[in-house]
């Protein structure tokens, strides 16, 4: 988002803000005061991924706000340190955004497991996507912090033609890590999806609980 100006930046990431803060306190909210049940490690897990959003959503802002991003750079002798703070921002993001990706994920199994856990082949997959999950997360955040070994300063330098021969692969590590989130959403969003018929309940409710999971999954 550094190459768009403030008014475009701004309205797009509150507006998304925005559902992810009011959904989540609905979600606290039925748990606390209408179903009375206390918070879990799913509800945490969920809070620490929405914490790690409004971090990088903050970034954003003073990105947009401050000068580092696009159009905002408006004075020609700030530009080489402004563009390396947009580097460092940039790099920032990327890290702990895999943390976010994995504390949402981790969430949503760990959801699943209140409500199928009566079952041992629903624990056991449980269980399998859970270090699947925690250990992709490890590795891509690993993989950020360490992609110019030892001299990470590289990645936020003004000349990033010296990052692009002394580090690794960038826009591969990217392509990986996109492509391996979406490989582990399938699985992690379709789970409950092979035990709903086993719930004892009518063929309509199954129908019905199946819309609800969707919905979720969408």
């Amino acid at each position: 988002m550094s190459y768009y100006p403030a008014s475009t930046v701004i309205p797009i990431y509150s507006v998304f803000m925005g559902v992810a803060v009011a959904l989540t306190a609905l979600r606290l909210w039925v748990r606390l005061s209408f179903a009375r049940i206390p918070l879990g490690i799913d509800d945490y897990l969920l809070l620490f991924g929405l914490s790690v959003a409004i971090t990088c959503n903050g970034i954003q802002y003073y990105n947009a706000l401050k000068g580092t991003g696009g159009e905002a750079i408006k004075d020609p002798n700030e530009m080489t340190q402004m563009v390396i703070i947009a580097h460092e921002i940039d790099w920032a993001m990327i890290v702990i955004e895999k943390a976010g990706f994995g504390a949402i994920k981790l969430s949503i199994l760990f959801f699943y497991r209140r409500i199928f856990g009566v079952w041992d082949s629903f624990r056991r997959v449980n269980n399998a996507l859970l270090w699947i999950v925690f250990v992709w997360t490890v590795v891509f955040t690993l993989a950020d912090v360490l992609i110019c070994g030892a001299h990470p300063e590289l990645i936020w330098g003004f000349d990033q033609t010296i990052a692009l021969h002394r580090c690794g692969n960038r826009g591969a590590l990217l392509l990986a890590f996109s492509v391996t989130s979406v490989a582990t959403d399938l699985p992690v969003l379709g789970l409950p999806f092979f035990y709903i018929r086993r719930l004892q309940m009518s063929r309509g409710r199954k129908w019905a609980t199946s819309l609800v999971f969707f919905i979720g999954t969408v």
